[in-house]
């Protein structure tokens, strides 16, 4: 009954199809955890699928899903040196893969990977709960390839949105994703949020987005320190923590759940509302957190009662 059904959600998304049949003709690995997108979110994969293939084929080479599937390999290599030592020092490898791919891979494992899509949708849920007609101010800081953008922008499209990366290639996928999609007018890109404690404070945000950010600053409480003092006192924080996920350009490791609740509240925020997204290709239990050992950790924030904003 649910392989019929998959069949039929083939059939109706041409692009994803073709993706899935190279996918799996690759890696029968990498082919079920396509699938499990599909299974764990059914009614939600064919748009977000649709809009992320359609630019894909635009933006990169024709040659885009072996590279892919290339990078998936290399960090499927990354992974198992950090599984055999866990530590800090495995956790990444600066050299192992070029912008492009880098940002390919970004974008492409949003729906081929059940953490990724969960993180979006995440996300998704986070911007929806905001006032759209308000006309606030929202930053999101490592905004990569654009995608959080599209989403901030599509939603709340009366808010000031300001998008910051330290990498001027970033800004180019980003300004260049947010065009095929005709929102590129409403978003206003910055290189570097002040993510030290005793930066000036400007205007301070309504909400702040730190989305696959923090695994990758060598002290990333302190970066949450200072982007509360950026935060209205009313303000909403979307964060997340990939925890035991080597990638090349992760250097912080978060072992476990209960680190980052302690990192969150220790740097003055209170947790509303966690997720937790395992890196899997099998349908997780019920209760997320139980035998949970690598994936992603996604909560929204905000300013702990009570608590003065931290100074250097």
């Amino acid at each position: 009954m649910t392989e019929g059904r998959f069949e039929l959600f083939l059939q109706s998304h041409p692009r994803y199809c073709s993706a899935y049949d190279r996918l799996f003709a690759a890696s029968r690995l990498l082919g079920t955890s396509a699938q499990l997108v599909y299974e764990l979110h059914p009614e939600e994969l064919g748009s977000v699928a649709d809009d992320i293939l359609s630019f894909v084929e635009s933006a990169y080479p024709s040659n885009y899903l072996d590279t892919y599937i290339s990078q998936v390999k290399r960090m499927a290599e990354l992974q198992a040196q950090f599984d055999a030592n866990p530590s800090p020092a495995t956790l990444g490898d600066s050299t192992a893969v070029g912008t492009e791919a880098y940002s390919l891979a970004l974008l492409l494992s949003i729906v081929f990977t059940s953490h990724r899509f969960e993180i979006m949708q995440a996300l998704d849920k986070f911007l929806r709960n905001l006032p759209a007609e308000s006309g606030g101010r929202l930053a999101s800081v490592g905004c990569g390839t654009g995608y959080e953008l599209k989403l901030v922008a599509e939603l709340l499209p009366t808010w000031d949105v300001v998008g910051y990366d330290t990498e001027a290639e970033m800004h180019g996928r980003a300004e260049q994703l947010l065009r095929f999609f005709h929102i590129s007018e409403t978003v206003e890109f910055r290189n570097v949020f002040p993510l030290t404690d005793g930066s000036p404070i400007e205007r301070p945000y309504d909400a702040v987005i730190l989305c696959e950010l923090l695994e990758h600053l060598p002290d990333p409480a302190q970066a949450l320190r200072a982007v509360r003092r950026q935060l209205k006192d009313d303000g909403k924080m979307f964060l997340t923590a990939a925890i035991n996920i080597a990638q090349e350009d992760h250097v912080f490791l978060y072992p476990d759940i209960e680190t980052c609740r302690r990192q969150f509240s220790a740097s003055g925020l209170e947790i509303e509302e966690e997720w937790i997204a395992p890196q899997t290709i099998r349908i997780p239990p019920a209760n997320r957190e139980t035998g949970f050992r690598k994936g992603n950790y996604i909560a929204t924030v905000a300013k702990a009662p009570g608590v003065r904003d931290f100074s250097s």
